[in-house]
């Protein structure tokens, strides 16, 4: 029988149960792929994250588990992690953490934590209004631009809306979504913006299991949005984004751009409890 210590963290957080929780396993040494994925899957959270040892470059390396598969990076875990790890108080307010989808510098000031966001690739959708508007069943006229491929780290589908009702009243029909938010099979995706004088409203919406779920704070979103923005020139900027509104669980995310285009993500993290998983041991 093994057994790991972890924490639950609530990311993103400004209240009392806002957020978007993790549990994290500060040692994850001895934990196989299968023995990941079926503890991510156990929990159900949105994201498990696993710590192992860091090197010269990082203070640890981190493998991201959804209940149904790896990312290779996600925001919320990244930064639950950093500031699981920070209040250890063995490091200091700048160090850097090792995803799969490579080194991501943190630093925390004031209650915050940021990471920076890694450079951004967009590609087209290939989706026309009309097909993205009923995808996510509004009308075209709730568009305010095309949908497009950005990855900065984890690749999902941004949409841009022309008002925070648009974002708000947006209601996914499955099978559209399933079929051209998708990636790859299994994995459609997409996150749902809009922002005026510097206040954001987002929804993400991915499929887990056969299921479209709304995810209540994402940071890998928010960094692609940061991306985007730096690829379309409008930088410098901070907003301030909320998401999680609509299924009353909110959620408050920083996103800063400065002049040379380098984007940042941030939030603060509420620690909510700890915890000892016992795997092998039956009770009689």
């Amino acid at each position: 029988m093994s057994a790991h210590v972890y924490r639950v963290v609530n990311v993103f957080a400004e209240q009392r149960f806002g957020g978007n929780p993790l549990a994290v396993f500060p040692d994850a040494a001895g934990l196989s792929d299968q023995d990941m994925q079926l503890i991510a899957r156990q929990f159900n959270l949105s994201e498990t994250v696993f710590l192992f040892p860091g090197d010269a470059e990082c203070a640890a390396s981190l493998r991201i588990f959804t209940p149904s598969y790896e990312l290779p990076f996600a925001g919320h875990p990244t930064l639950g992690a950093a500031a699981v790890l920070h209040g250890k108080g063995e490091l200091g307010d700048g160090f850097a953490l090792r995803t799969r989808s490579g080194l991501i510098p943190i630093r925390h000031e004031e209650g915050v934590f940021r990471l920076q966001v890694l450079p951004a690739q967009a590609r087209p959708s290939g989706l026309s209004r009309e097909q993205t508007a009923a995808m996510l069943g509004l009308q075209p006229s709730d568009l305010a631009g095309e949908a497009e491929w950005v990855n900065a780290g984890a690749e999902q589908l941004l949409v841009p809306l022309a008002s925070r009702e648009a974002v708000l009243k947006a209601k996914p029909d499955a099978g559209r979504f399933m079929r051209d938010a998708a990636r790859q099979p299994g994995q459609a995706i997409a996150y749902l913006w809009h922002q005026q004088d510097g206040a954001a409203t987002v929804r993400l919406f991915f499929e887990q299991l056969g299921a479209i779920i709304e995810d209540p704070g994402t940071g890998s979103a928010c960094a692609n949005l940061g991306g985007w923005c730096a690829l379309n020139g409008m930088a410098p900027l901070s907003w301030r984004i909320a998401q999680g509104e609509a299924i009353d669980r909110p959620n408050v995310l920083y996103l800063d751009i400065d002049a040379q285009g380098q984007a940042s993500v941030g939030g603060c993290v509420q620690d909510m409890g700890e915890g000892v998983l016992r795997m092998g041991r039956r009770l009689d």
